[in-house]
């Protein structure tokens, strides 16, 4: 049989279907009130935990490291809560494109923005951390809307397929994806023009990284926002994005942490982890992590990583 060869306008075509097919869903979706949409994401947290049976054990995993005290079943209750609330992030973000920036603005309060003004008055950029609570792509646009450039990095995003579309629309909405393929390159870059990188840091980051402590295990904790901080004396600002209503999210943002306070990247990445700690316990049911967070190797004491150099 003939093989058809690659043809870069291809993959051109799929994107540029791809893109309009989610400016299309966006559309519509957009018509749907917060409070119907939020309903039918929390009924659909039946489907999530029946048909992903691997996300559901993996939850449940990390919530015996993190609930140590509770029960299965308050666990399982627990687990299909993180899992609705992930459905209604996918709600939200597929709105996205089609709100008004106003509208968009009228639906978030933001609390700690003058941290970032206060970092960027130093003129080498800001290093902005966040985990996967409530919706953490609206938390990226809402900064950007309100005049500050964000450039985020983000690997694959819902597929492979939608990934580039999804990237379009995050540009779209003044939010400039960089792949962690592209390495340093591009955020030393958007740093030295005084802008926010945005660094998830409860991704992909299981057996990379240094240890840290971390809901009382050691946990790998991605070495890039400490490194990155150090080699550019850019502070860093943790913050997170939460749902505090149907259609309504509160965006967060801690005090800088100055790089010059900090021995090294690790003591930056162990502050960061420690903060990070507090946003998921006080938001748990919001925090939407579907993978194992902990390998079997991380049942360590936490106090065997030199507690005294953690700052938060």
């Amino acid at each position: 049989m003939a093989t058809i060869p690659f043809r870069s306008d291809d993959t051109a075509g799929a994107r540029s279907l791809n893109s309009r097919l989610l400016a299309y869903a966006s559309r519509i979706l957009a018509r749907i009130p917060p409070r119907t949409g939020s309903a039918i994401a929390n009924g659909l947290s039946w489907a999530h935990w029946a048909f992903f049976p691997s996300r559901r054990r993996a939850v449940v995993a990390n919530l015996r490291v993190m609930l140590p005290d509770a029960t299965p079943r308050e666990r399982r209750r627990m687990t299909r809560r993180m899992m609705a609330s992930y459905n209604r992030m996918l709600f939200e973000f597929f709105q996205l494109p089609a709100l008004p920036g106003a509208r968009l603005l009228d639906t978030c309060e933001i609390t700690g923005l003058e941290h970032i003004a206060r970092a960027r008055d130093a003129g080498r950029g800001v290093i902005l951390t966040s985990s996967h609570i409530g919706n953490w792509e609206l938390g990226a646009v809402a900064l950007a809307h309100v005049g500050h450039r964000v450039h985020a990095v983000a690997g694959v995003q819902l597929s492979r397929w939608l990934s580039p579309a999804v990237r379009d629309a995050k540009q779209s909405l003044t939010v400039f994806t960089i792949a962690p393929e592209d390495g340093f390159r591009k955020l030393f870059r958007a740093l030295a023009g005084n802008d926010i990188v945005a660094l998830m840091v409860d991704g992909g980051i299981f057996f990379q990284g240094a240890p840290v402590p971390f809901f009382g295990q050691l946990a790998s904790w991605p070495a890039g926002p400490g490194t990155l901080s150090k080699r550019t004396g850019a502070p860093v600002v943790c913050g997170y994005c939460e749902r505090v209503a149907p259609g309504r999210f509160h965006v967060v943002l801690e005090p800088a942490l100055d790089p010059e306070q900090f021995e090294d990247a690790h003591a930056i990445n162990a502050a960061i982890a420690a903060t990070t700690e507090r946003h998921i316990r006080e938001h748990l049911s919001q925090w939407c992590i579907f993978r194992p967070f902990w390998s079997p190797r991380s049942a360590a004491s936490a106090a065997e990583v030199q507690p005294g150099r953690v700052h938060a």
